[in-house]
């Protein structure tokens, strides 16, 4: 029973929820850090990198590289923002077009990783250079400043930021536990979890994986390559949309640099990512995994900010824990690739040492 127990496998497939588990013990340094307003605070915090980092995965399972989610989601929030209070459109309208817009910024991406075949690298971030000039010239034309707020309406505010169990139900008060998730925190789940399924129990979701992990037996058994990749590329978008759209509308406000000021969101993403076990070699990538991955370093920046004080030291962890995973993934690969070197050696010298006894 124990001769197959494998702490270091154990750790690498389920290191996010080792990185929640050590943030849970380390909670209990700080005060209120176990209480519903909380743990109602650090979910909300996940939303919009729950969402870049849903997309950032898929994209690295397909063996492609997404760098252009954090101004796909600044896209949709200066979109939605702009549309609903420079233009006077409807929420709903205003909503509806930035999830539309951030899906064909993903379908173009696509385009040029899959039949342009420019590497998605290059792709993704002058695709970032060039949404961020488009924004600023979106701002002017649409008369509006650096900065675009909601005009002062919050219905759609209001709703997002509101608890999908309230506190009460008639005369009986409903347990803590089951209150603290928002309508916010709410659609970002359903959305993560619905991928996950389509990800493991569809054609297309396997395709993807084939795709990324070993494009020539993709090619071998039929699969449509291109269409994979551009399919990708567009869920990609669709996420980041939302996730932008929604963020823009809870925080009230749009601009085309929001995040640069702070830890980026896409650096975020990307860790939460590799914490979550997705390989940058692609083909091995976990949608859930990356959201338990962004809940726990949401917890970790709940807990260091009042332990330290200092916002700089906040910064410096998250990116300690970037290169500590990054450098696991690169030894594990590295011994593995070294590995099948040795069976390939071993079963050459097997050969030759059959011809030899024959002869």
């Amino acid at each position: 029973m124990f001769r197959n127990f494998k702490p270091a496998k154990l750790i690498s497939d389920y290191q996010a929820y080792v990185l929640v588990i050590l943030i849970f013990i380390l909670g209990f340094q700080t005060e209120n850090f176990y209480t519903t307003f909380n743990f109602t605070s650090i979910f909300n915090s996940t939303m919009l990198i729950a969402m870049m980092g849903a997309g950032f995965t898929i994209c690295l399972i397909a063996g492609q590289l997404d760098l252009s989610v954090g101004a796909i989601a600044n896209t949709a929030g200066v979109v939605v923002m702009g549309m609903h209070t420079l233009q006077g459109f409807s929420w709903t309208q205003a909503f509806i077009a930035a999830i539309i817009v951030g899906t064909l910024i993903g379908i173009i991406n696509g385009f040029l990783v899959g039949k342009a075949k420019i590497h998605s690298f290059i792709t993704t971030l002058g695709m970032s250079f060039v949404l961020r000039g488009l924004m600023f010239i979106y701002i002017r034309w649409a008369g509006g400043d650096a900065e675009i707020g909601t005009g002062g309406k919050f219905e759609f505010t209001s709703f997002l930021r509101s608890r999908v169990v309230p506190d009460m139900i008639g005369s009986w008060e409903v347990p803590a536990v089951f209150t603290m998730f928002t309508w916010q925190v709410f659609i970002a789940l359903v959305c993560v979890i619905v991928l996950a399924v389509l990800l493991t129990k569809t054609r297309w979701g396997r395709n993807i994986y084939m795709v990324g992990g070993n494009p020539e037996t993709a090619w071998l058994a039929g699969i449509k390559r291109d269409f994979s990749i551009i399919s990708t590329f567009a869920v990609s978008g669709f996420f980041c949309a939302v996730g932008g759209a929604m963020f823009a509308v809870v925080l009230g406000s749009a601009q085309p640099l929001l995040g640069e000021a702070g830890i980026p969101p896409l650096m975020v993403a990307l860790t939460a990512t590799i914490i979550g076990g997705t390989s940058v070699a692609g083909g091995i990538g976990s949608v859930w995994k990356t959201y338990v991955a962004v809940f726990g370093l949401m917890a970790m920046f709940n807990v260091l900010t009042p332990l330290v004080g200092r916002f700089e030291i906040v910064i410096l962890a998250n990116g300690l824990v970037l290169a500590a995973c990054v450098l696991y993934e690169t030894i594990r690969v590295y011994f593995a690739n070294k590995k099948i070197g040795i069976r390939t050696t071993l079963v050459e010298e097997h050969i030759r040492e059959s011809e030899k006894k024959k002869k």
